[in-house]
């Protein structure tokens, strides 16, 4: 059934990693996907945004209307996007309709997501290039009753795309 899943969590916590690598599995079971990530939308519809959180916002909505219309073409579609605030998040469920939207929370530790970040995002922001860098010179809000909480810093890929999975499945979504 078509279904948006908002991959949500700090940069570095593995959302686009995680994200691709559902969206082959489901691919793999006969099953139709699709991902739009943040950072790839930047390069396209996007691109015209900055960092702030107006800007980031504004890259979420439209990739909320995105999200709609893949799911009203029958597909599932799989969101990578740090979606820093309750509110913005809000806004996305809305807009796709709540019976169609699944909010996973990756809570991988700031550090842990440092560490693994390659593109010089959290340098950028620790020298103040990215104003309001959420984790950073910004907040996080971690949601507050996601569907599914991973944490990406004691799973593998592997065991996260399970869980995905599941969820999927206990949802009656796949």
């Amino acid at each position: 059934k078509p279904t948006t899943l908002l991959l949500t969590g700090l940069t570095g916590a593995g959302k686009t990693t995680l994200a691709y690598a559902l969206e082959r599995r489901l691919f793999d079971a006969g099953r139709q996907a699709m991902v739009l990530d943040g950072e790839n939308l930047r390069l396209g519809i996007s691109r015209d945004l900055g960092f702030s959180s107006v800007e980031r916002s504004e890259n979420l909505r439209r990739a909320a209307e995105l999200a709609r219309v893949a799911n009203q073409s029958g597909l599932i579609c799989i969101c990578a996007f740090l979606a820093p605030s309750a509110s913005v998040r809000e806004l996305v469920r809305d807009t796709i309709g709540a019976e169609r939207f699944l909010e996973v929370h990756l809570s991988a530790p700031l550090e842990v997501c440092r560490n693994r970040e390659t593109g010089g995002m959290y340098a950028r922001a620790d020298s103040g290039e990215i104003p309001q860098f959420p984790g950073v010179s910004a907040p996080y809000d971690a949601p507050i009753a996601p569907d599914l909480v991973l944490p990406t810093h004691e799973l593998d890929v592997d065991a996260c795309v399970d869980r995905l999975v599941r969820l999927l499945e206990s949802r009656g979504r796949i």
